[in-house]
């Protein structure tokens, strides 16, 4: 190793250990401020600012305000993975090099997440870290990564994901985003399809064992999974079949699309190149208004809580499969 790599390395460790002294100075700031806040609560001197915030927070069940926030698939998904940060951006993403994708993870070090992250980084797959490049959302399940394990208890779905019009199922949740999903790759990297799936069977029949890692359990052991590839389209036709879903591929047709979804059915698209993939992958469109699709991106949350126009779409779109329970 030259003394220019030396000491780069050294300049790395030195800033690793600033931070962690900022984030001990800044830990006990927390406490002392808790105190303090406990300490005005037992005097009664918050009381009033408590009653002013409750009072801006209560809304009038009658004005409609706030209503189906709790309905919100996105919502539903942060509550389940107990994702505290606001919003993240993600752009579309890109065909990072690796030394692109630790010169990312690096200009994030400062959150301890991927400060972790660098410090063992031979406990990850590559593909993992390049997708977490793409996706910060990942941090903390790409942080806890080595932590879980594919062969552990099968995932389970909440009561609140079991009322949803279409739970919005992510990759890489930690009830099953370390399961094997092909033989060298994992449902966080690969598994879109079982995972888009899932969400529209889940939706349309309430079928609590029809999770990410159970379908993609039923896709491998069924020959739906192609090795080298990825997940095969007769997934979402024959596969669908098998857990009474009626699915016909249909034209990607702005009309055809919005009577398929009037008619109770939702949509499974194979996208190409563009915002959501760099190659392929699923997504599901569960309805529409006036500003667009509803889509469920189960890579990404902050693709899920916007409205795709048509025109956004029709070029990325590979193929739409209707899918709606049978008769």
């Amino acid at each position: 190793m030259d003394n220019q790599n030396i000491n780069e390395k050294r300049m790395r460790q030195l800033r690793r250990k600033q931070r962690r002294r900022r984030r001990m100075i800044l830990t006990f700031l927390g406490i002392l401020l808790a105190y303090l806040a406990g300490y005005m609560v037992g005097s009664g001197k918050m009381d009033q600012t408590i009653a002013s915030v409750s009072s801006r927070d209560t809304v009038d069940p009658g004005s409609g305000a706030g209503i189906g926030k709790a309905e919100n698939p996105v919502q539903i998904a942060r509550n389940m993975m107990n994702t505290q940060e606001g919003e993240i951006t993600v752009a579309a993403p890109e065909d990072y090099s690796e030394e692109e994708v630790m010169q990312k993870l690096e200009s994030l070090s400062e959150d301890e997440r991927y400060e972790t992250i660098l410090n063992q980084m031979n406990e990850y797959p590559y593909e993992l870290l390049k997708d977490l490049a793409n996706n910060p959302e990942m941090a903390s399940f790409v942080a806890n990564y080595p932590s879980l394990s594919g062969d552990s208890e099968k995932g389970s779905i909440s009561k609140e994901e079991l009322k949803e019009k279409c739970p919005l199922f992510l990759q890489w949740d930690e009830r099953w985003g370390a399961f094997t999903y092909g033989n060298e790759s994992m449902i966080a990297v690969s598994g879109c399809g079982p995972t888009a799936l899932s969400m529209v069977i889940v939706g349309l029949t309430h079928n609590q064992e029809a999770t990410p890692d159970n379908i993609a359990d039923f896709a491998m052991n069924n020959g739906y999974y192609l090795q080298g590839t990825g997940t095969k389209w007769s997934l979402m036709t024959e596969g669908a079949a098998e857990y009474k879903i009626n699915s016909e591929m249909i034209p990607s047709d702005k009309k055809r699309m919005e009577q398929s979804l009037d008619e109770g059915g939702f949509l499974i698209c194979s996208m190409g190149q563009g915002d959501f993939t760099l190659a392929g992958h699923f997504i599901v469109i569960y309805g529409y208004n006036k500003k667009g699709f509803q889509v469920n991106d189960p890579f990404c949350l902050y693709r899920s809580n916007q409205e795709w126009t048509y025109s956004q779409l029709e070029n990325q779109i590979k193929s739409i499969w209707a899918l709606k329970n049978e008769v």
